[in-house]
């Protein structure tokens, strides 16, 4: 399983309850987001690696995962050296990192909505 970590420091021990479900949200939308931004780049011969692809939100440590769920998934990600007719190595790193960015605003505009 290939996943790629980043950490959003946020002080959630001051949410209350509807705060905790807004970031919970944002969470689901960012993972999704990243999810479909990896998909655009994962290597593609039959369509199994891009079909296994999964975010999952932890609600209770407010934590996201994007897993693929291949036993070459580890191996496609980081082999520099393999060549695809589409997609690339480094799918779900370079999706995180050029949409670090929106992750962080997706889960920031849900607590805004949760602090009208």
């Amino acid at each position: 399983m290939t996943s790629i970590e980043l950490d959003l420091k946020i002080n959630v021990e001051a949410f209350t309850a509807e705060q905790r479900r807004a970031a919970a949200r944002g969470l689901h939308k960012a993972t999704r987001h990243v999810l479909t931004a990896s998909n655009q780049r994962v290597p593609f011969e039959t369509g199994d690696l891009e079909r296994s692809g999964r975010p999952v939100v932890d609600e209770v440590n407010l934590r996201g995962v994007i897993s693929y769920d291949q036993p070459y998934a580890v191996a496609q990600h980081e082999e520099l050296g393999y060549r695809h007719e589409r997609g690339q190595a480094k799918y779900l790193e370079s999706a995180l990192r050029e949409e670090a960015d929106t992750v962080r605003e997706l889960i920031a505009a849900e607590l805004r909505r949760a602090l009208r």
